[in-house]
This record gives C-alpha cells, sequence and structure tokens, in this order.
C-alpha cells in the first residue's frame, strides 16, 4: 500500500469521524439545548409578565413591613421571656405603692403555655380597699408596663362599726384571676422604648356607693350626746338648758350631736329640734320640757 493511498485512508476515517459527530449534534444534543433555552426563554417572558404583579407584592410587603414595625417601636408593653411568681408579687408591690392602700392574698394556680408564649395564672383572694383604691391598683394592671391580664373579678361592699368611733365604715371585699404573659425566645420584646412612667387619672364615681346605710351602730360614742336621750329643762331664744347623762349642759342653734345637730329652738312651745341622719335617712326630733301634772 503506497502512501497517498494510506493517507486517503487517514482522512477519509477523520471526516467521517467528523461527520458522524456534526451529525450527532445536529440531530441529537442541538435539539435539545434549543428546547432548554425555549423553556427557559418563556419562564423568562412569563415572570416579566408578572413584573407588574411582583412590584405590587413588593410595595404591599413594604408597607406591611413599616406598619408592622411602628407598632413593634411604639408599643408601650414589655413581655418577658419568664415569670416567676416572686416577680410578679414585686409587681404587685408597685401596684400597691401606686395605688394606695390595698391588701390581698396571692396564689399561684398554674402555668398555660403554648408553641412560643404563655401565662402564669395567679388568684388574689381575700382582698380589701376602699374603691378609689382598688380602681388605682386595677388601672395600674391594665396600663401598667407589663402585661397582665384580669381574666375575671369578684367585688362587693363591706360595711362594720368602727368600735372606737361608733362611725360606719364602709370598703371593697374583692377577689380577681389575673395572667401575667410571657413570649418564648423573643428577647427583644422584653423592653420597650414608648414605655414610660404610668400616670394615674382620677377614679370615677364610686357605683358601690349607697345612700342608705345598712348597717347603724347602738352605742353612743364618748363624748356625744345622743339627742334621743336628752331632757329639755329650759327653753330660751337661740339656746335650751338639756339634761345628758345626769349633766345639765347648754345647746345653741346649729350645736353637733352624734348623727345631726340642733336645727331649731322654739321658746313657744318650749321645744328643742333635731335633725338626725342615721344612715342617709333623716329623722327630725322634736324634744320639749315635760311639766309635772298636778
Amino acid at each position: 500500500m503506497t502512501y497517498k493511498l494510506r493517507n486517503t485512508i487517514a482522512l477519509g476515517v477523520v471526516w467521517l469521524i467528523i461527520t458522524l459527530l456534526g451529525l450527532s449534534l445536529w440531530a441529537y444534543w442541538q435539539p435539545r439545548q434549543i428546547k432548554k433555552i425555549n423553556k427557559e426563554t418563556q419562564a423568562i417572558n412569563k415572570q416579566l409578565e408578572d413584573l407588574p404583579g411582583l412590584t405590587d407584592d413588593v410595595q404591599r410587603l413594604t408597607v406591611q413591613f413599616q406598619d408592622i414595625k411602628r407598632r413593634y417601636d411604639s408599643r408601650s408593653k414589655e413581655i418577658p421571656q419568664f415569670d416567676v411568681s416572686s416577680q410578679t408579687y414585686g409587681y404587685m408591690s408597685q401596684g400597691i405603692d401606686e395605688a394606695g392602700f390595698l391588701k390581698f392574698d396571692m396564689k399561684f394556680i398554674g402555668t398555660n403555655e403554648k408553641s412560643s408564649w404563655g401565662y402564669n395564672a395567679y388568684n388574689l383572694y381575700n382582698g380589701e380597699a376602699q374603691f378609689e383604691n382598688l380602681f388605682k391598683f386595677v388601672y395600674f394592671l391594665e396600663n401598667g408596663r407589663r402585661l397582665y391580664k384580669i381574666a375575671s373579678m369578684q367585688l362587693e361592699q363591706k360595711e362594720a362599726i368602727d368600735p372606737d368611733t361608733k362611725d360606719v365604715t364602709k370598703w371593697i371585699a374583692f377577689s380577681m384571676e389575673i395572667h401575667a404573659f410571657f413570649v418564648r425566645n423573643v428577647p427583644e420584646l422584653g423592653t420597650s422604648l414608648a414605655a414610660q412612667s404610668l400616670t394615674m387619672i382620677p377614679s370615677p364615681y364610686d357605683p358601690f356607693h349607697n345612700m342608705i346605710t345598712q348597717t347603724l351602730a347602738t352605742e353612743v360614742p364618748p363624748g356625744e350626746i345622743n339627742a334621743d336621750q336628752v331632757l329639755v329643762k329650759a327653753v330660751l331664744p337661740g339656746k335650751a338648758f338639756v339634761l345628758t347623762d345626769r349633766a345639765l349642759i347648754v345647746l345653741h342653734l346649729g350645736d353637733k350631736v352624734w348623727r345631726g345637730n340642733v336645727t331649731r329652738v322654739n321658746p313657744a312651745e318650749s321645744a328643742v329640734e333635731f335633725t338626725l341622719d342615721e344612715g342617709g335617712v333623716v329623722r327630725k326630733l322634736i324634744k320639749k320640757i315635760l311639766f309635772d301634772k298636778r
């Protein structure tokens, strides 16, 4: 075999290989690439078609984010990551200092815990306070720094006679269940930039105040004049001589007696009139000189 023939055969084999490769690329690889490029082109065109909608979504999410951030920055509540009884008792003591004198017993009920948040429930019982102080204490719980919720509350007005002054004292007996909230794994909620010191507001009219007192003292306090027991001995213009506790004293118009005062002195009738306020019930009492019948 000559060199010319051998070179011709070699060139023919190379040409055949190149031709087969070209046919393979043209018949198999190129159509797949074209199909892939067409799919990518269609996807890009679809995204371009959805661009106005995406722009609207971005604007909506931006507004939503700004609103959430604004509310987060303006919140006035602090929600710690945990709550313990001593922590809550300290917060209750702060509320008592803000409200004024009131007393109660506190008992831990239990924990209600969710996936990322929860609360501890406490029972405040055997509570006693004046209405104004109780109102301020409830206002502190609702508007203070910590997130507390009053789940239930029972109120009842009580009356009793002071053993020293014999006056009727009134107060509110109360019990309530409160929930102290906490949030897991969000330490940022434990502080608040917008939280400020609490400013108390004046308490409203006491809805438990009654015009008629249910409890009245029967014993006269020492040093007080019992108008029902006085004996009128003489009546002069503007004054009267009366006997009380075996002592003769002078009562002038307007003088104070137990539960009232002298409102009228009538020499013509030898009478003295007392106006008495007996727990909201006003009573007129007229005492006259008792002359012996002969």
